[in-house]
């Protein structure tokens, strides 16, 4: 069972406690940071203490707002995580009816007022709701507004500006020689602090942690003031970042000689069934003004909290003097960690100095071997894992970029529940917590570094200007800080960098290789290479590479392997279009160890990058070149940059977590399911549905088309098997042989008739899976489902309920979309309220929405310990519904 004593249950829903009985209380507008009565002259060691609640926001630069004596009691109370481009934009309005253009009208340039009538391109309609006037949708509603946003279609309209944020605290009991920091898991995006007016430092990552020391400015005698100013102003992204403090933030108390930040790293570089050798490397410091005799202590713990090695070591240090001790403890009949069995540890560590305990820290870590072969593949303790993998950017869709805990959970849970194994974090690294249930639920991942180096990607204002100067510190932190995670088995150093094969940046990634080596010897080092690297032409940016990664082309990869025999391979980036083909080649090729398909979930901008939309049968091709990150994208149809539109298109779950049909299929690739019944939206006469290359066909599982006439629709079929046959009304109408070139798929074209339509797949004349769509009736009720009817009494923990459209025997009317409200009482609030449409520009933030496909979202947030949140929904016309979320 997966120990989770170090993250949401101990770090999070008891964010309070720490060892030795510590605890923060918030004390109105000022937090009190005390040690235990109890503790040693030398500082009991408090980490880990929550700092999220009681800080005051201000969307704008004022002057003088990092002085303690500034009033800022008219700012804005909250608690962090917090998303400031999520939240509606002053005077923005709040319409829950997406905005979706006639078939007349089309507007290709992404601004209301350039909206041109009769266009031989048109968006497809994704929803059943009536278009708007020929003006065009606002310019601005809730969080979009297409006449502030700096990057437009990249970020979804999204805006970011500057903010700051202000919080009192006082520290008493500060002993001679304690220290004390501040620690951010993450900002976006340059991020500037204050402790009592004076300056601690700057943080231009706006993915990574940092950590600023308060010891030498923080008053011992009243309050503290600490000031963050964060600026995420011009193209600083190209998709949705989030803007503001979006991850947690956290206070250490220590004693003199201590444990820096990510100073512990802990391997095993034998694991096996009868024992294991773990080594534990601790970095100290002495920050004091003597010498030190420190003995280090190890115990070693299973996840039942059993101690199962221990060992100690002793260090002296000169006076301001970084040491490190190195501790090997051998385990017997260790409980391995695993994708299938994500057994973890942990590390119990104890500095003392004359006897007296100076600081402690727990660190969890699982006790494994990778390897990678290319005759036996990617391995975890011997045994080979074929990677099915998705990439995922780092929002939570209509929560924004906030890390609250159970959003990240629930994120990687689905990626669990839908198949995957693997997960690739694109393009950044990815929350601490992330990582922490990528340990517990088994998944394996490239932790990402970096989507630019030195050479810009269509952006003016981001990471590129500050690498130079940043790289290295920044890998580095990322290294020291993901190392000890289970779950991590790959360092990747870029995606798609322009300049990875001149000698530029060879000569950057020989260096990066140089500065993880330094760090990390543990894991195996990629870099997601365009396929144009392909062959002779990127032998030297390869060779830095312990495994060869391509975006796309897996094409690549056989005739790499072929040239290269010595190579191992990932797809760090697939089209769900490629499944069958890409399944195929990685079965009869070992070497080709695993794909991650772009992208797992649903995001927030560089819209319509997965999306289908309409041609006129009589426009003529469009001859345009487009050239984008070096690339020829013109046979692509690259991006619809279509506003109201403001999602990318391209995840098989979608933006509220349910599946779409391309995670479908994927099931029965990979054999996780033997068949699937889907129909093709009926296309207008002179159109037809074209997709870009991470696009799908608009397909629903419904057998309800009212406007559809007699006329034949497209119906497809995902099956297993050699055969496949539908049936409408109880009589045959179409069967098919499948073969290998039929990739699992086959399309009938069946005239529509109400009633009931039936797959049946066939292996070698027997059945072996049915799927039944039905005609269903017009929407009578809305019923709530809760995904859990019990969370924690903390609002790091949060509850989905989804709302979905019934007809009168209580069967989802696939494609309603109807107007809904969402109400919250009790011991919850209302945090998010949306659908998966991604013409659904609307305020997340009210109760309003309009289903889409049949079912809307709403998500809340514990505002008390103990009690019910009761969530009802209505809809004009319909019989409404409420069900109680238990909490505590």
């Amino acid at each position: 069972m997966a120990d989770t004593s170090s993250s949401l249950d101990r770090r999070r829903l008891l964010q309070a406690t720490a060892v030795g009985g510590t605890a923060l209380a918030v004390l109105g507008a000022t937090s009190a940071i005390a040690r235990d009565e109890a503790g040693d002259a030398g500082g009991r060691r408090v980490r880990d203490l929550s700092f999220d609640d009681g800080w005051r926001f201000l969307l704008g630069d004022p002057a003088q707002a990092e002085q303690p004596q500034f009033d800022d009691t008219s700012w804005r109370k909250l608690s962090l995580p917090h998303d400031w481009s999520i939240e509606d934009r002053p005077g923005a309005p709040k319409t829950t009816d997406p905005w979706v253009p006639p078939v007349a009208l089309w507007n290709p340039g992404g601004h209301p007022k350039d909206a041109k009538p009769v266009s031989p391109e048109l968006p497809i309609v994704m929803a059943s709701v009536p278009p708007a006037t020929a003006d065009g949708p606002p310019h601005k509603v809730g969080p979009f507004d297409t006449d502030a946003t700096a990057f437009g279609w990249g970020t979804g309209w999204t805006v970011g500006g500057i903010g700051w944020y202000r919080k009192q605290f006082t520290v008493s009991n500060l002993a001679p020689g304690e220290q004390v920091e501040i620690r951010f898991d993450g900002a976006f995006m340059i991020t500037e602090a204050w402790l009592n007016g004076v300056k601690l430092g700057r943080n231009v990552n706006g993915y990574l942690g940092f950590v600023f020391d308060l010891t030498p400015h923080v008053r011992k005698d009243g309050p503290n003031v600490l000031a963050v100013r964060v600026s995420n102003v011009g193209e600083t992204a190209r998709w949705y970042s989030g803007s503001g403090i979006y991850r947690h933030v956290w206070f250490n108390r220590t004693g003199s000689v201590r444990i820096p930040y990510s100073g512990v790293a802990i391997t095993s570089p034998v694991a096996g069934a009868d024992n294991a050798r773990v080594l534990v490397g601790t970095e100290i410091e002495n920050r004091s003004a003597q010498p030190a005799k420190v003995e280090c202590q190890v115990a070693l713990r299973d996840s039942g909290g059993r101690v199962v090695g221990t060992g100690s070591v002793w260090v002296t240090l000169a006076a301001g003097q970084v040491g490190r001790a190195d501790v090997e403890i051998v385990v017997a009949n260790p409980a391995l960690w695993s994708p299938e069995a994500p057994n973890l540890h942990h590390a119990d560590i104890t500095l003392s100095v004359d006897g007296k305990v100076s600081d402690q820290l727990r660190e969890r870590f699982g006790i494994r071997t990778i390897a990678v072969s290319p005759k036996t593949g990617f391995r975890v303790n011997g045994k080979t894992y074929q990677l099915q993998g998705a990439c995922l950017h780092h929002d939570h869709g209509i929560l924004g970029a906030v890390a609250i805990d159970r959003a990240e959970r629930r994120k990687i849970e689905l990626m669990k529940a839908n198949g995957f194994n693997a997960i690739r974090c694109s393009h950044n690294p990815q929350s601490p917590y992330f990582l922490d249930v990528c340990d517990e639920l088994g998944m394996i991942v490239i932790d990402e570094a970096f989507d630019v180096w030195e050479k810009p990607k269509l952006l003016k204002d981001a990471y590129n200007v500050y690498f130079k100067d940043h790289w290295r510190t920044d890998l580095t932190a990322m290294v020291r800080r993901d190392r000890n995670h289970a779950s991590v088995a790959f360092w990747s150093i870029g995606n798609e960098i322009a300049e990875a094969i001149s000698p530029r940046g060879v000569e950057i990634a020989t260096q990066m290789r140089a500065a993880i080596r330094a760090v990390d010897t543990s894991r195996f080092i990629t870099q997601a290479l365009t396929a144009s690297f392909a062959g002779q032409k990127g032998e030297a940016a390869r060779a830095q590479l312990d495994v060869t990664s391509y975006n796309y082309s897996f094409n690549a990869v056989e005739k790499d392997h072929q040239t290269y025999p010595e190579l191992t391979f990932l797809t760090t980036e697939t089209h769900t279009a490629d499944a069958y083909d890409i399944w195929e080649h990685m079965q009869r090729n070992p070497a080709y160890m695993g794909e991650f398909v772009w992208t797992g979930m649903e995001y927030i901008g560089e819209v319509g990058s997965g999306s289908s939309r309409l041609r006129s049968d009589t426009a003529a091709p469009n001859e345009e070149k487009k050239i984008i990150f070096g690339m020829d994208v013109s046979m692509l149809n690259f991006y619809v940059w279509d506003y109201p539109a403001y999602q990318a298109g391209s995840g098989e779950i979608d933006l509220i977590g349910l599946k779409k049909p391309p995670s479908v299929y994927r099931d029965v690739v990979w054999g996780r399911n033997s068949l699937a019944l889907f129909v093709q939206r009926p296309v207008p006469a002179g159109f037809h549905e074209e997709q870009t290359a991470w696009g799908w066909p608009d397909v629903l599982e419904s057998w309800t088309w009212p406007d559809a006439g007699e006329r034949a629709m497209a119906v497809h079929v995902y099956a297993r098997g050699d055969e496949v046959a539908l049936v409408l009304n109880g009589a045959e109408v179409g069967r098919k042989a499948l073969t290998a070139a039929d990739k699992r798929k086959a399309i009938f074209p069946v005239p529509y008739k109400p009633g009931t339509l039936v797959a049946v797949a066939y292996e070698n004349g027997k059945e072996i899976a049915r799927q039944t769509l039905e005609t269903v009736g017009a929407p009578t009720t809305v019923r709530l489902r809760a995904e859990r009817a019990a969370i924690a009494g903390s609002a790091a923990d949060l509850a989905y309920v989804f709302a979905e459209v019934l007809d009168a025997k209580g069967r989802m009317v696939p494609d309603a979309a109807v107007p809904l409200r969402f109400a919250v009482t009790g011991k919850g609030a209302l945090r998010a309220a949306g659908s998966g449409n991604p013409y659904g520009i609307e305020s997340f933030q009210d109760g309003d929405t309009r289903s889409f496909h049949g079912t809307a979202l709403a998500i809340v947030q514990p505002t008390g310990r103990r009690g019910d949140a009761k969530v009802s929904v209505s809809s004009p016309g319909l019989k409404g519904d409420a069900l109680n979320i238990r909490i505590g």
